[in-house]
């Protein structure tokens, strides 16, 4: 008998060649694993079909890849030439006048999907478009690689939590280019004030200490409302069925309930119709909930939800009810549940049993089978409770042993950088724990068994980036981008709804914002606030209407405005970077206010700036710019160099920011007093409308004759009949508040001026 232990022939190596490394090792270990299978009933025969079902497996596993698509070990180089390459032959199609049938037949063959735009005009401009290409490939590819990797067994506890290894180095050299990039970006504005592009993204929600401190305080200020109005809260965890978890997490086995295809994108789409489906149905119960969700991976990268939401005490039962319900329907035979969905396949299933000889009548025979929405509505028994744990968990929110925003803390922490709010780590990730890695990864003994949740976090970021899982998701409650966008102004001390919302963002007290909104249980068409955007959007590379521009906040009933992004930027390559520096990558109005505002020129100013703009140039160019594509001696050279210009060159800095400083004094006094003629012009124009459009300039003479005229209409009015009075019916309360709101105005006014 020939020795069967030797490695795939020249036609598998060949299929599996443009493979990485890596997931070329792991194709060869399964094919040898069916080749070399022992025999169980036909010993000493030669041909017994071992090494045609091994074969088999490898084509069936390469024919998932086309021929003419991109290897999935290239190079960031090939993909870029590559991308290119396909782009100018979608175009020489375009030319020659080819179909749509013809150009989704063109995307098929290079393993990818036809553009999805709105017009066929805009899917050929993408095809011809490499950019749009690079954008596809990358995650086409990134996804592909990803799903070989779980269905080879790299993903799970024992071997690589999360995300495979391949992928956790995808996502660090993407986060290396794309922070190589914004360092070498400028944003200029009009007033020639300039900004790295990377200082910008530090100080947005692209910092994951800023993106946790604000998830951390909008739910504090939930739970706020929550404790205020005496709501319960529920903690929940939804996770999907057993055939979309590839691994055991004890062992790391292959699952048996697998279904072999299911990728962590599927399970994101089906747990996003489950929750859909609750929404709808809580809706129709007119169940009012609020909270957070979060989506984190198993340790074999299939997501779960876990929720954090408040709702009145009453409604606890039939929202768990209506979670169960929704959560299980899919694949229940496996938790012991065996109801039919509707009452039309109980009665089905019923004739079925009396076909068969059943003697009970098809009532009591439906009745007995039940169906899914009889179920629920019944009294459940305490296993049934015990039965879904595994798909859906409950655990009610005790308010004496801590607060609610630290049942979900942890997972906050864990899906983004694993720290605390003082920069400390969490601790251990649970998921982590317990796992022996094999090895055979190139990774460091340190990374190999570290379980800190520093370490892990990068996993989870990885998963997320890979697959396109939305971590977190708000249930309820007003839109935080009209928050981010009040953050960003001034607010006067006023009594109207935009500038209490201000100051509410301002001072991070999201409770109060959500109580200016309208409470918690307003719905976003009835929220005084709205974002400002454009009437007309702009037209993207591809000749279509594009995104709004958002400028800034605008109050619903009184069309007061805020205006937040005020400044035009272009965006330019910095010095030292290769490229054509004069001319700017693009246009954009995406900046906070500022308090800087053009001046008046002074005798000798021109020369001034010019002389010093000259030793800036000189400074700016001499700066220890890291280059991402030089070598790290090269880089150490140049920042030697660059602190010896520094040192240079300090007095002279010194010399100019002192300048400096007296312009933006002068600026900020200008913008102030520019400021406040703005808010005078505002209330002017809110008090005209709310008294009847009065006139400005008839100053305080006519706010006295107006409340006089109200507590005359008050002292004159008749005597209310016996059943008003009964009512607690009084036309007094109504000039009280009519002279409260004239004194407010009137101080107000009075503070101003």
């Amino acid at each position: 008998m020939p020795e069967l232990s030797h490695l795939p022939d020249s036609w598998a190596l060949a299929k599996i060649g443009h493979f990485p490394r890596h997931l070329q090792r792991a194709v060869r270990r399964n094919w040898l694993r069916r080749r070399n299978r022992n025999l169980t009933g036909r010993k000493g025969v030669l041909d017994d079909g071992r090494e045609a079902e091994a074969n088999n497996y490898l084509r069936e596993l390469v024919g998932r890849f086309p021929a003419k698509a991109l290897e999935l070990g290239a190079s960031e180089s090939q993909l870029v030439e590559y991308a290119k390459a396909k782009a100018s032959q979608a175009e020489a199609l375009h030319r020659d006048g080819v179909g749509m049938e013809d150009l989704e037949r063109f995307c098929s063959e290079h393993g990818i999907a036809l553009p999805n735009a709105d017009t066929d005009g805009g899917i050929k401009l993408r095809l011809a478009c490499s950019l749009w290409w690079r954008r596809n490939l990358r995650r086409v590819n990134a996804r592909k690689a990803e799903a070989l990797s779980i269905a080879l067994g790299l993903v799970h506890k024992r071997h690589a939590l999360y995300a495979s290894h391949d992928a956790v180095t995808r996502r660090r050299e993407q986060k290396r280019r794309n922070r190589a990039l914004l360092e070498a970006l400028t944003a200029i504005n009009e007033l020639g004030e300039e900004f790295s592009l990377a200082d910008v993204a530090d100080a947005g929600m692209s910092n994951p200490r800023i993106r946790r401190a604000e998830l951390m305080c909008r739910i504090a200020g939930f739970e706020h409302i929550a404790i205020g109005l005496e709501l319960a809260g529920e903690f929940i965890t939804l996770t999907a069925p057993s055939r979309f978890h590839p691994r055991v997490a004890a062992s790391g086995q292959r699952n048996p309930h697998y279904d072999g295809v299911s990728t962590p994108t599927d399970t994101r789409d089906y747990l996003g119709g489950v929750w859909s489906r609750i929404g709808a149905s809580l809706a129709r119960a007119d169940i009012k909930i609020f909270g957070f969700r979060v989506a984190e991976p198993h340790h074999d990268g299939t997501p779960h939800y876990h929720g954090l939401f408040f709702m009145k005490p009453e409604h606890v039962r039939e929202f768990r009810r209506i979670v169960a319900r929704h959560a299980v329907r899919e694949d229940r035979q496996e938790l012991g549940l065996r109801y039919a969905l509707t009452r039309a396949d109980a009665m089905a299933m019923a004739r079925k049993q009396k076909a068969a000889g059943a003697k009970e009548p098809l009532a009591k025979l439906a009745e007995a089978i039940g169906w899914e929405k009889a179920f629920w509505n019944g009294k459940r028994s305490r296993w049934v409770w015990k039965a879904i744990k595994a798909r859906v968990d409950f655990k009610r929110i005790d308010w004496s042993r801590g607060t609610a925003a630290g049942y979900i803390a942890k997972y906050i922490a864990k899906n983004v950088d694993g720290t605390r709010q003082d920069g400390f780590s969490i601790g251990q990730d649970y998921e982590a724990v317990g796992g022996w890695p094999d090895g055979d990864d190139g990774l460091t003994l340190a990374e190999d068994y570290a379980t800190d949740a520093t370490v892990t976090a990068q996993r989870v970021d990885a998963w997320a980036s890979t697959w396109g899982i939305r971590q977190f998701q708000q249930v309820g409650g007003p839109p935080v981008g009209v928050w981010r966008e009040l953050r960003r102004i001034d607010y006067a001390d006023a009594e109207d709804v935009l500038m209490r919302a201000a100051a509410a963002a301002d001072a991070g007290n999201w409770g109060r914002f959500v109580e200016v909104m309208g409470g918690h249980e307003a719905s976003r068409k009835n929220m005084p606030l709205r974002l400002a955007k454009d009437s007309a959007p702009a037209t993207n590379r591809y000749g279509e209407p594009g995104q709004k521009r958002l400028f800034g906040v605008v109050e619903v009933d009184g069309g007061q405005l805020a205006v937040t992004r005020m400044h035009t930027w272009e965006i330019k390559r910095g010095v030292g970077v290769s490229g054509r520096e004069s001319a700017p990558w693009t246009r954009v109005n995406n900046s906070t206010e500022t308090k800087f505002t053009p001046f008046p020129a002074q005798p000798g100013d021109a020369q001034r700036v010019a002389a010093e703009a000259a030793e800036m140039d000189i400074y700016m160019s001499t700066r220890p710019e890291d280059d991402a594509f030089l070598p790290e001696a090269e880089n150490r050279a140049r920042q030697q160099r660059g602190r010896a210009a520094q040192r240079q060159f300090q007095q002279q800095i010194s010399d100019f920011m002192k300048f400096a400083d007296g312009w933006v004094q002068q600026a900020q006094q200008q913008a102030e007093r520019k400021r406040a003629d703005t808010v005078l012009r505002l209330t002017s124009q809110r008090l005209s409308k709310r008294f009847k459009r009065m006139a400005p300039a008839a100053g305080l003479e006519h706010l006295n004759e107006i409340r006089m005229a109200a507590l005359l209409q008050s002292q004159d009015a008749p005597r209310p009949g016996a059943r008003w009075r009964a009512e607690g019916g009084s036309s007094k309360p109504i000039a009280r508040q009519l002279n409260n709101a004239i004194d407010r105005a009137r101080k107000f006014t009075a503070r101003v001026q």
